[in-house]
């Protein structure tokens, strides 16, 4: 069971991970393009619409996926009934948010946002039609179909935009670009799914999964308002210029976070799910895999945040230079923001929605103090408070997960430690120095990979470890797999 259960996550594991690299660096790509072609204003224009669109996203499915992961025994009555929901909940938001789109405009007091909202209202009906096959495959952790999809339908989206902005459709190529990853994504995964849904409906197995559907929803509704607060209230407090360059330092860092640990934190949902009633391999495991996300993202953000000013301007330009204070505040929360990420996800697989709700709200009104410094301080300050807040979210995770799960509090604290205490010292040193060239900021950058790897190796980091033997599977696989290519071809 264990070695299955390995070998399946391994798998996934594999397929997720390089699929993610490949699809980031796609984004990251087009994403350099369409910052040379637009300017501050056009990504503060979307950031602004894309708020509300992504808060309203969380009514497709209610938390119907994450309880469709956890439950153990669904029947195809099950998934149909939800895909059925689905579709209608998407109609009914595309046509809401369509009606609604001019308040929106008057919230933000720019009536081309509202133009923005009504386009990409669309989306609810496109992503409706996808999410119970998604659900299906990460519940089987059978990532290579969702990986192979999202690849090829972020290459398509991205060229579109890139075409649109040369050709000078402005803000609304983000638009082109945002809709048809959605319907070229839906449509590949049509296409590449076997589960094909039935017209069939029945209440009481929506009934069965509320229990747990409903807390999920509200902490994710709570969670993307949050998310996407601080493009609420900035764009009601500064220009779309200045909110502009606070969502492109943003973008950046949240890709940082999509690099070190979403492939780990998608496939450990379902894994942990199945591992619920066997506490010492679900301790054994969530551990290792906290180690492991924290190794990765206290090393990204450090040489993030080093080499953050070269980053924005050798990417972006110089026109974004006034992004390069923001990023290199946002950057130091960064290594904390997938930790929560693996702790909400644990909780979640444990069955505990509703103590993840009640606990998520108390951490939601922790984050509302910063947009106080923003009104009386403004945004960079606003950034500093907001860094500070998700450190508390951490430490409050851990009493929670003590308090519910029973895991030690002490060894979260140990582990994350092991990757703070190199981080720390490299970050005062740096600024004291203030260095000015950039040979002298690579070759920091190199001496604190070296200086964090040797402290790692020598406390024996269960993290680092376990990479390392994850690369070894890999290069097996690898091998055995070249090996019967030469047999078959022999």
């Amino acid at each position: 069971m264990e070695k299955s259960v390995k070998n399946k996550s391994v798998n996934a594991f594999s397929w997720d991970l390089f699929g993610r690299l490949f699809t980031q660096s796609n984004t990251f790509i087009v994403s350099i393009f369409l910052a040379r072609l637009l300017g501050p204003e056009q990504f503060g224009l979307i950031a602004m619409a894309m708020a509300f669109i992504s808060i309203a996203s969380v009514f497709i499915d209610i938390g119907f996926s994450s309880a469709l992961i956890q439950r153990e025994n669904n029947t195809p009555l099950t998934y149909n009934s939800i895909f059925v929901f689905n579709i209608f909940a998407g109609i009914i938001l595309t046509i809401i948010t369509y009606l609604f789109a001019p308040l929106i405009g008057n919230f933000y007091g720019n009536q081309e946002v509202t133009t923005l909202v009504r386009w990409l209202s669309l989306i609810f009906i496109f992503n409706s039609f996808n999410r119970v096959q998604n659900v299906i495959l990460n519940k089987n952790l059978n990532f290579k179909a969702v990986t192979l999809r999202t690849f090829v339908a972020s290459a398509i989206s991205g060229t579109l935009g890139i075409i649109g902005a040369y050709n000078g459709m402005g803000v609304f190529s983000l638009v082109l670009q945002t809709l048809s990853f959605a319907l070229i994504g839906t449509i590949l995964l049509w296409s590449t799914s076997t589960w094909k849904p039935k017209l069939q409906f029945s209440y009481s197995e929506i009934k069965k999964l509320m229990g747990y559907s409903l807390f999920a929803f509200f902490e994710r509704i709570l969670n993307n308002i949050f998310m996407r607060l601080d493009v609420l209230l900035l764009a009601t407090i500064f220009s779309p210029i200045s909110v502009g360059y606070y969502t492109r330092s943003s973008s950046l860092v949240d890709q940082v976070t999509k690099y070190t640990s979403s492939s780990i934190i998608r496939v450990l949902f379902p894994v942990l799910s199945k591992l619920q009633n066997d506490p010492e391999n679900y301790e054994r495991i969530y551990f290792r895999m906290f180690s492991v996300i924290s190794f990765l993202s206290f090393i990204i953000t450090g040489i993030l945040f080093f080499m953050g000013s070269d980053i924005i301007l050798i990417l972006f330009g110089e026109k974004w230079s006034n992004s390069i204070p923001i990023f290199q505040i946002l950057i130091i929360a960064s290594c904390t923001l997938p930790l929560n990420s693996l702790m909400w996800n644990a909780m979640m697989s444990k069955g505990k929605a509703k103590e993840n709700f009640y606990y998520g709200f108390g951490k939601k009104l922790i984050g509302l103090i910063p947009f106080i410094f923003a009104i009386y301080f403004g945004i960079f300050w606003f950034t500093v408070t907001w860094v500070i807040s998700k450190f508390i979210d951490t430490f409050l995770n851990f009493i929670m997960l003590k308090k519910h799960s029973n895991l030690s509090i002490q060894k979260h604290f140990k582990l994350f430690l092991i990757g703070f205490i190199p981080l720390l010292p490299g970050f005062i040193i740096f600024e004291l120095l203030e260095i000015k060239l950039l040979a002298i900021r690579i070759a920091f950058s190199l001496a604190f990979i070296l200086i964090y790897i040797s402290i790692n190796w020598f406390l024996k980091n269960e993290g680092m470890i376990y990479i390392l033997d994850i690369i070894k599977d890999l290069k097996n696989i690898i091998s055995k797999r070249i090996n019967l290519n030469r047999t078959y071809i022999d």
